[in-house]
């Protein structure tokens, strides 16, 4: 009766079961909180709902790619940045999910493959299930500083490849694209027709100067690319649902990709009237905003640098970017197991690596939008089980 791309294992794993008992019994530390709204930052809540709450919203004028002042507001943005985007590049999403799930339709037939990293976002499983496409990881490679394995993309590369993803900032290991990697990504996509799709969603959240860093590949490629943005996190906003595709690349290969794309969204008509016409304004409201949660975030990786001493089993791995860490603790059990331990003995909630696609034991991915004092004793209480589990 139902389609195997929706036959999921919905059988609840140790690591859930684990999470349910110690709900029951206490009150947890939660180490994976990614919802902006549900952490305690002040708002400024007058100005949110007067921006849509405009009159306009009441007219209903269908546009498929998006209203043109919300993409100008968009592109505007980019602007600050010192980034040139043409607003007649920027097609208008409800979410990057959506983003991702048109790129694919867009991009592949059933059975054809796309790159991706590992580790990186999750949900490219589910949503390259969904639209039928194979997915083919290549590597990320840790030595003190993340980098993208060249080599491996090279080799993932196939007769049914039709485009390489990149996440940058990378969700979650913090680490972004340099310029001598975008190139090398573009060469192997110039010699095999492959497009690129940059996720950039936490492009506003980098903790390190460096003018080696691409901020926007599809303003910055010659090869047919997309880069994705929205309100989720630029202005901390995800249930507004505004999310954007920027197209870049050769003028005949990116009309083509938007001529497509306007079919698709017209297709769906997805993105609400209210969220185009406040667009403008609650992008005017990003920079105090971001730089609440940044305070925090920057509190809370001093906090993690400070709370784990030298001779320490456990590390963190460098942040350069976004919102989470990652944590390398001792293979002593594996990452699920340390996950299940955690929040059982210790009542703090984290993630395994292998949610994020690790290709190896030995690693816990951790939040770090949390409120500062659960934060640092949450941190504390890690610390304390990697020192007992290891005999410290």
């Amino acid at each position: 009766m139902f389609s195997n791309r929706t036959a999921w294992d919905l059988s609840p794993n140790a690591f859930s079961l684990a999470l349910q008992r110690a709900r029951r019994d206490r009150a947890l530390l939660d180490l994976t909180q990614s919802n902006p709204t549900s952490i305690g930052l002040p708002y400024p809540d007058a100005e949110i709902l007067a921006a849509i709450a405009q009159p306009p919203s009441l007219t209903y004028e269908p546009t498929p790619l998006g209203h043109r002042g919300a993409r100008q507001a968009i592109a505007d943005t980019y602007r600050d940045k010192a980034l040139a985007i043409d607003p007649s590049r920027i097609a208008l999403t409800s979410s990057s999910s959506e983003a991702y799930a048109w790129l694919l339709k867009l991009l592949c037939d059933p059975g054809d493959s796309i790159l991706v990293p590992r580790p990186s976002y999750p949900l490219f499983d589910d949503l390259a299930r969904i639209e039928c496409v194979e997915l083919k990881g290549y590597g990320l490679l840790y030595d003190g500083r993340w980098h993208v394995d060249i080599e491996s993309i090279r080799h993932a590369v196939g007769e049914s490849t039709r485009a390489v993803f990149v996440v940058s900032p990378n969700n979650p290991t913090g680490s972004y694209l340099h310029r001598v990697e975008l190139a090398a990504i573009e060469e192997i996509a110039r010699a095999r027709g492959l497009a690129i799709v940059s996720d950039e969603v936490f492009e506003d959240y980098v903790w390190v100067d460096d003018p080696a860093r691409v901020a926007c590949v599809a303003a910055e490629s010659r090869q047919l690319s997309f880069s994705l943005g929205g309100l989720s996190k630029s202005v901390c906003l995800p249930q507004m649902k505004l999310g954007w595709i920027v197209v870049g690349g050769p003028e005949s290969d990116a009309s083509q990709a938007l001529g497509r794309l306007e079919m698709l969204a017209d297709t769906f008509l997805s993105v609400g009237t209210p969220v185009q016409h406040a667009a403008r304004s609650l992008l005017e409201l990003r920079k105090p905003i971001q730089e609440q949660l940044r305070t925090r975030i920057r509190s809370n990786l001093g906090a993690l640098r400070s709370s784990i001493g030298q001779g320490s089993a456990l590390n963190a791995l460098e942040v350069a970017a976004g919102w989470y860490a990652v944590l390398r603790v001792p293979r002593v059990m594996t990452d699920e197991q340390w996950a299940v331990r955690l929040v059982l003995e210790d009542g703090v909630v984290v993630h395994p690596g292998s949610f994020f696609g690790f290709q190896q034991e030995g690693y816990l991915v951790v939040s770090l939008i949390a409120q500062e004092d659960l934060f640092a004793e949450a941190i504390r209480r890690v610390v304390a089980r990697v020192a007992i589990e290891c005999g410290q």
